[in-house]
């Protein structure tokens, strides 16, 4: 029995490898995959985000179609976009789904809650999970803001209350927007997040 389990073990090992996902990027970090091509639902072509960029920097949101968590910030998104829209930042929702490309994340399902949702910017399919693993993001929504330099400042969450818009008391990615426009550091740079699970391809 013992020499079937030394036998087994690199099997398991090479198994929970395959299927590990990188540690969240670091502050500081520059934004990876800048230039992987993403097909955006709003236009039917190609982006990168690099492309989504703007002078002040680009906001990248991990999010999906039919995850609770995101229906329930829905309407603090909307917000958010138009916050960084007026800021000048830009703003690109990434579907990272893979193992959902048959059913409620496939290209078309995308479409059709793009829509529905009257959405105002890029939404775009992340073609086996490339942007996710690239930023150790593991579920959505899940936010990641980079300054003009194209730096991390903030990884986290919309605020303090995904659940429950009614109790919000600290709105920490639009905080740390107005804090990254005025040039100083950001302090409060990471927060928890809450959301489903990034459905990687096996």
């Amino acid at each position: 029995m013992k020499k079937i389990i030394l036998a087994l073990a690199p099997i398991c090992l090479l198994a929970l490898l395959s299927f590990n996902v990188g540690e969240p990027l670091a502050i500081g970090s520059k934004l990876p995959e800048a230039k992987f091509p993403m097909m955006d639902i709003s236009t039917g072509y190609n982006i990168t985000i690099k492309e989504a960029a703007k002078s002040n920097g680009v906001l990248v949101m991990f999010s999906s179609n039919g995850c609770t968590d995101v229906i329930k910030n829905i309407t603090r998104t909307k917000e958010i976009a138009d916050y960084a829209k007026a800021n000048d930042i830009g703003f690109i929702m990434i579907n990272s789904n893979e193992a959902q490309r048959d059913g409620a994340d496939s290209y078309e399902s995308m479409k059709v809650f793009y829509e529905q949702e009257k959405y105002t910017w890029s939404y775009v399919l992340d073609a086996k999970s490339v942007l996710a693993n690239a930023f150790g993001a593991t579920r959505t929504p899940e936010c990641f803001l980079f300054n003009s330099s194209l730096s991390l400042v903030y990884h986290g969450a919309i605020d303090d209350s995904p659940g429950d818009a009614t109790l919000v008391s600290n709105k920490f990615l639009k905080d740390a927007m107005d804090v990254m426009i005025s040039g100083k550091e950001v302090k409060h740079a990471t927060s928890n997040v809450v959301g489903c699970e990034i459905a990687f391809a096996h």
